[in-house]
């Protein structure tokens, strides 16, 4: 449980009283994707067959075939090691999407799926960020979607070409597009669910992860995967390297925009990119959607360890370590961002009241507070926290939010640190 803190929940109604639920139902749904996702695998590996263009001819007619899927699967892999996310902290751009579809509509259910559970693999699931059941569970209900996608494809297909639509790259791209549009469905769907039960969140909180940033690289990739399909049947079975090559320099092309979105010391949101997600909130606050919490943290103590034998290095060990601690607290529908030096900000999105914006924070505050272990030894440093919540309805709050925010902080500074919710100024 990532968000509750003990005896300050505020009511059995709030969404940390809510993520404690749901949680607990995670683990047996992770199980049935697995289950469901690979019982799938296997079967059409052992009851289905190989279509004729992902063959590799060079290997004998016996090894053609299940060459292709290694070969699609092997650039796959190469272009899905690097993760990057979008300017809004929820897209993520990793590039096996475009294999998936492609191995989909040319390989059929065996090469969708497999290829989709192997090209998959993320770099964070090799430095161990993933649990290893949540990978497998990951990988699994992708495979699920790839042969669900494959499957109505070549259904579809094969049927335009029995009643006389004659074969050529306008049908195969049709298939794509309906591959496309099935594997992102139920993939969707299934990621939606570990989301609802992991986060607690509601369908509509659900629906607002799945944002404009993560459609529009959803879309970005399957264009990339119609690309490689058109590719394939217009150059022929090594077409995989060119693709390769392709999405190599699409990769390049984006890595300099993710950096300047996060933080390289931290890897939380740049200021910048957190002021986007801050002013989304402002918007749905003004119409009246949700309210959200923002909470401002400067560190109290943090010149003594940065002044230490060792100086900035173990300085910026306590200030990464931070960063992970705030990335492991929020929601997807969360953001956490560093304004610079040892000031941070954490956006709280769904929260319904005041006492609940206030238990977040000193939830934010325990975190920063907690024990470094550094290669310098153990270092505790203070925190002082101020808060404020955008009010469903209000609407002159938006140009002094951060100032609230930065008061409120100050506030608790002056008063020796600890958490300081904003009050305003009562009327002479």
């Amino acid at each position: 449980m990532r968000l509750r803190v003990a005896g300050l929940d505020p009511n059995p109604g709030s969404p940390l009283i809510a993520v404690e639920r749901r949680t607990a139902l995670l683990p047996v749904y992770t199980a049935a994707t697995v289950a469901v996702g690979l019982t799938a695998l296997v079967l059409v590996t052992l009851f289905g067959t190989l279509a004729a263009p992902i063959a590799v001819p060079l290997v004998g007619d016996a090894w053609a075939r299940p060459a292709g899927v290694v070969l699609w699967t092997l650039f796959g892999l190469a272009g899905s090691l690097k993760v990057m996310r979008g300017p809004s902290g929820h897209g993520v751009l990793t590039f096996h999407l475009p294999f998936i579809v492609a191995a989909m509509v040319l390989g059929g259910p065996i090469a969708g799926g497999w290829v989709a559970f192997l090209s998959s693999i993320e770099r964070r699931e090799l430095n161990g960020e993933v649990p290893w059941y949540g990978a497998v569970a990951n990988h699994a209900g992708l495979a699920l979607a790839a042969i669900a996608g494959a499957l109505v494809a070549s259904v579809l297909v094969g049927g335009a070409t029995a009643i006389g639509v004659p074969e050529g790259s306008g049908l195969t791209l049709v298939g794509a597009l309906v591959a496309t549009l099935v594997y992102t469905a139920v993939s969707t769907a299934i990621a939606a669910g570990v989301v609802v039960l992991r986060d607690g969140l509601t369908l509509r909180e659900t629906l607002h992860v799945f944002d404009r940033s993560f459609r529009g690289t959803l879309l970005a990739e399957s264009v990339l995967g119609w690309v490689f399909v058109v590719t394939w049947v217009a150059v022929g079975w090594w077409a995989p390297a060119l693709c390769a090559v392709l999405a190599l320099a699409l990769w390049r092309t984006n890595a300099a925009e993710a950096e300047r979105d996060r933080d390289e010391l931290t890897g939380l949101l740049s200021g910048k990119a957190f002021a986007l997600r801050v002013a989304e909130a402002a918007l749905r606050g003004r119409r009246g959607i949700e309210g959200s919490a923002y909470v401002f943290l400067d560190l109290d103590g943090f010149k003594a360890v940065n002044d230490g034998p060792r100086s900035h290095a173990v300085g910026d060990e306590v200030l990464a370590e931070l960063g992970a601690r705030l990335r492991g607290s929020i929601r997807l529908t969360d953001a956490a961002g560093r304004r610079g030096g040892d000031e941070f900000m954490v956006l709280f999105v769904g929260v319904p009241d005041d006492a609940t914006a206030l238990s977040l924070a000193e939830r934010v505050h325990a975190l920063a507070t907690a024990p470094y272990a550094t290669s310098d030894g153990e270092h505790r440093v203070g925190a002082s926290v101020g808060v404020t919540r955008i009010v469903p309805g209000e609407r002159d709050f938006e140009p002094d939010l951060r100032q609230r925010a930065d008061s409120a902080m100050y506030g608790a500074k002056l008063a020796g640190g600890g958490v300081r919710a904003w009050r305003p100024a009562p009327e002479a």
